[in-house]
């Protein structure tokens, strides 16, 4: 028996030895998918997370313009409606007022778009290009700079501004859609759906 045992003892090492690398080929092989299944994982939690922040900050700027476009269309109304409803000094209030959150809206717009060129606060910058869009809170300060001298003797002076009115808003709309991109998170969707 002996003799069995050392007249295979060469082929059992051989054997072991050969089941042993590969077992340590089988656990090297694991330990590649294993990193390479978690390289991905994290790149996805990476896309993910990034998505997310630009999710709230969409979210952010939706909310922001929604308030925007309240302003927008009560002075429109305001313009629309005036001759009928209110005199000279009661349109000046109204004015003043929607004034007011207008300018409310820009300072809280320095939020998300903390530079532009038409901002009067701090120190002077350059111009942007000319080839640059208009920024969204330069649009708003066009839209106040329209309205604020609005004078209830002048009728043609508000019809005239209340078109414009509607040509700027139209521009800030689109300024907003495309800062917002909801094409992007169709594509998001579409991609890990």
């Amino acid at each position: 028996m002996n003799d069995i045992i050392s007249t295979l003892a060469p082929y059992w090492q051989a054997f072991s030895q050969a089941v042993q690398l590969q077992l340590d080929l089988a656990a090297a092989a694991i330990a590649v998918v294993a990193l390479v299944v978690s390289r991905r994982a994290y790149r996805n939690q990476e896309r993910l997370s990034l998505e997310t922040l630009r999710v709230q900050r969409d979210n952010d700027v939706i909310q922001w313009t929604n308030g925007v476009i309240d302003i927008l269309v009560s002075i429109e109304f305001h313009l629309r409606d005036w001759a009928r409803i209110m005199q000279p000094p009661q349109f000046v209030a109204k004015r003043d007022q929607f004034l007011a959150d207008l300018s409310a809206a820009i300072d809280k717009g320095r939020l998300y778009f903390p530079h532009f060129a038409m901002d009067i606060i701090g120190a002077p910058t350059a111009p942007p290009p000319a080839a640059e869009r208009q920024a969204m809170l330069d649009r708003l300060v066009d839209i106040y700079d329209l309205i604020k001298g609005l004078d209830p003797r002048l009728p043609d002076e508000i019809d005239k501004a209340r078109e414009i009115l509607l040509l700027r808003k139209r521009g800030f709309m689109a300024h907003a859609q495309r800062e917002v991109n909801p094409q992007r998170r169709r594509q998001f969707i579409a991609q890990n759906g």
